[in-house]
């Protein structure tokens, strides 16, 4: 799907290696700060430093960082709910 919309082989690359340091790299730095938010706010939105948020406000406008913060929220959501409910992936 993430295909379909026009990402790029590298960014799939650094959303299948799990954030490996080497495809991170490959990357611009708006798609970097992206990732990272991501990581943060995966733990925990608390955690979102000024810095790192200067980072992603560098790259994105603010709709952009309300749909990334969406995305990243719902994602979690689903996860919780389908484990919590041992709902098995669909194939």
């Amino acid at each position: 799907m993430a295909r379909r919309h026009g990402a790029s082989e590298a960014l799939l690359d650094a959303l299948q290696d799990r954030g490996a340091p080497t495809a991170r790299a490959a990357l611009e730095p708006g798609w970097r700060a992206a990732l990272d938010y991501a990581d943060v706010v995966h733990r925990t939105g608390h955690d979102v430093s000024d810095e790192l948020y200067r980072q992603v406000a560098g790259a994105w406008d603010q709709g952009q960082i309300v749909e990334i913060t969406l995305v990243i929220g719902m994602a979690e959501y689903f996860n919780r709910f389908n484990n919590a409910l041992r709902v098995e992936p669909t194939k």
